[in-house]
């Protein structure tokens, strides 16, 4: 690890922000300790449009350059500051920020992105042994699987700021809210009615992606005990054909479906700020459940648990497997055990945390 000297406050700090939604908003506790150390309008926030707007409200005296789909960092308008803060993992960034002149470069020393860097910080490192309660055994030292909001608070001590609060926090604009209680009410549902917001989508063949067959038997499961809960499905861009097998395997039942257009980033928002309980792989709108404080249900095929730092309100399910967990976007097994991870996880235990969640007394099998 290399160190510089804390921030004196007059600096310039332009800070990358991750580009997956998730780690998006777990970088939010970094802004929110660095803001107050900077004077105003000293702070230039870089990230994609979607994102940034889940931040409006927030941090009014910092400029930010939006980035579209598709786009890529330009060096020319990164250039007239003193730091750049890389909060991911990514050589395109500290390429960019070299190549910009800012004289100070702070990130992750990950492969050769660390000869761009002035400021570096090491992760940690496992030896590669099986881990206690985990599958899968490593080959040799490998970074320690770990909370991306606990690496950010480190990484942030490379400039003097402590992030007092790793736990992100959100706002629920107010044309957001009202957004997504009109969909539900043009959907057939009482904006005041209780619901589950169950984000069944997933990218084709990606191992982090629910298998429909999963949601479909939990809701099942869930469906028999509270009945007056209304599903309301909801899936990102990329992810409909997931979103349309649950609702065609639903068949008649009582299921709203954020589709036609699919829920914008902000009105999905709105939601999760008012469901009960929200159902997600370890995918963003899980965070967002987080920011908002509001109780979720995890399911976590390859991912590490060690990545994902559970709350109170908060449950993750998952089962242990030889070959897992491997962090894999497409399962290298073939044959019966492709996507273990995932198949042989009991529908019946999302429906059992659930109920758990809500306060409601268990009658389910264990």
């Amino acid at each position: 690890m290399s160190r510089g000297a804390p921030l004196s406050g007059r600096e310039r700090v332009l800070v990358r922000l991750p580009n997956w939604l998730g780690d998006f908003v777990m970088a939010e506790p970094a802004l929110r300790a660095l803001e107050p150390r900077l004077a105003p309008g000293a702070l230039t926030l870089v990230g994609q449009a979607a994102h940034l707007a889940l931040l409006d409200g927030r941090f009014p005296g910092a400029r930010r350059l939006a980035l579209g789909a598709g786009a890529r960092d330009d060096p020319s308008s990164w250039r007239g500051h003193d730091v750049a803060l890389l909060l991911t993992g990514s050589f395109r960034s500290a390429w960019c920020a070299f190549r910009a002149r800012i004289p100070r470069r702070v990130g992750f020393a990950r492969d050769a992105r660390a000869l761009l860097l002035s400021d570096a910080l090491v992760p940690a490192s496992e030896r590669g042994a099986t881990p206690l309660e985990l599958g899968r055994p490593g080959s040799g030292r490998r970074h320690l699987p770990r909370p991306l909001g606990r690496s950010l608070a480190e990484l942030l001590g490379l400039l003097g700021v402590a992030v007092e609060h790793v736990e992100p926090r959100l706002d629920v604009p107010v044309a957001a809210l009202s957004a997504a209680r009109a969909r539900r009410a043009q959907l057939g549902l009482d904006p005041d009615a209780p619901f589950l917001l169950a984000n069944v989508g997933a990218r084709a063949d990606s191992s982090k992606g629910v298998p429909p067959e999963l949601w479909l038997r939990a809701l099942g499961a869930l469906h028999a005990r509270q009945p007056a809960l209304t599903p309301v499905l909801c899936a990102g861009p990329g992810e409909e054909r997931a979103l349309e097998a649950v609702r065609m395997g639903l068949g008649a039942a009582r299921v709203l479906v954020l589709r036609d257009p699919l829920a914008p980033l902000a009105e999905l928002l709105g939601h999760c700020a008012e469901a009960r309980v929200v159902w997600s792989g370890d995918t963003g709108p899980r965070h967002l459940a987080r920011a908002l404080g509001r109780p979720a249900v995890i399911v976590a095929g390859p991912t590490d648990p060690r990545h994902c730092a559970v709350t109170a309100d908060e449950r993750l399910v998952r089962v242990r497997v030889a070959c897992g967990p491997c962090h894999l976007e497409r399962c290298p097994v073939a044959g019966a055990e492709q996507l273990a991870c995932m198949k042989r996880i009991d529908p019946q235990r999302l429906a059992q945390q659930t109920l758990e969640l809500l306060g409601t007394p268990s009658i389910l099998p264990r």
